[in-house]
């Protein structure tokens, strides 16, 4: 009786296909596991903006006016120009600045020289040509004298400012700056409106996230641009800097670009 036998090299070769399938096998885990691990880390990130304003008043007022007086001499200009700086201060008074909230600044002198005509050159007014080592005549001095005025009654100092043409009516040389309008608390609050920003940013991200199925995770990386202080009805730029002293009823804006992990 004949028995048929397996060829020899058979058991070698199903050695051969179960090494290439455990090995088949090994090379799918990898790439699975490395899938999982991915899904599980994934680099996904939200970025949202967040931003805050509100509404501030000026509690502190500065305002400047210039008072000067001129003179064939020094001692006379001096003396007309402290009897012009005492009517200024009297009219203040007058009108409800307390005395204690004004202040006389350091006094300036300049000389005025004869004019002279040059060809092609400009005269200047009041005789001051060019520069003063030419031996031209002098003519008499100018002093001129700031008064400053610093205080919390905004309203009644925009008031003053605005009134101050008075001054010159009265006979007196006199320039008023425009006021400025500025709040004292102005650093805390900063600090609170870049807080309250951040805090929508992280509001948008979870609303955001939520509406797609997903969570927030870590904060990724955040950037705080300086805040804003503008008039309150002005449309400033987001990434200008700007701090308005021109107003007295101001807004204060924050913005925070921040950007959360998604899991």
């Amino acid at each position: 009786m004949r028995e048929d036998r397996a060829p020899a090299a058979w058991p070698f070769a199903g050695i051969a296909v179960a090494g290439i399938i455990a090995a088949g096998l090994i090379v799918c885990s990898v790439v699975v596991s490395r899938a999982v691990v991915r899904a599980k880390t994934g680099d996904e990130t939200i970025r949202v903006i967040g931003s805050a304003r509100k509404p501030i008043k000026s509690d502190l007022a500065i305002w400047r006016g210039r008072v000067a007086r001129s003179a064939p001499t020094v001692s006379e200009a001096y003396a007309g120009l402290q009897k012009d700086v005492a009517k200024v201060n009297a009219y203040l008074v007058t009108n409800g600045v307390p005395g204690n909230e004004i202040n006389a600044l350091a006094i300036a002198t300049r000389t005025l020289y004869a004019p002279i005509k040059q060809p092609g050159a400009p005269m200047y007014e009041g005789g001051d040509y060019g520069s003063q080592g030419t031996g031209r005549r002098v003519i008499g001095y100018e002093l001129s004298q700031q008064i400053e005025v610093q205080s919390s009654r905004v309203d009644l100092i925009e008031q003053i400012a605005r009134k101050s043409t008075q001054i010159i009516g009265s006979g007196i040389t006199f320039e008023s700056q425009e006021p400025m309008y500025l709040s004292t608390k102005l650093n805390e609050l900063k600090v609170s409106m870049q807080a309250e920003a951040a805090r929508d940013a992280r509001a948008r991200a979870e609303q955001i996230a939520a509406s797609s199925g997903c969570r927030i995770g870590k904060l990724r990386f955040a950037r705080m641009n300086v805040p804003q202080i503008t008039a309150l009805y002005s449309s400033g730029m987001p990434d200008a800097m700007v701090d308005d002293t021109t107003s007295i009823d101001k807004r204060i804006s924050a913005v925070v670009v921040a950007g959360y992990s998604i899991r």
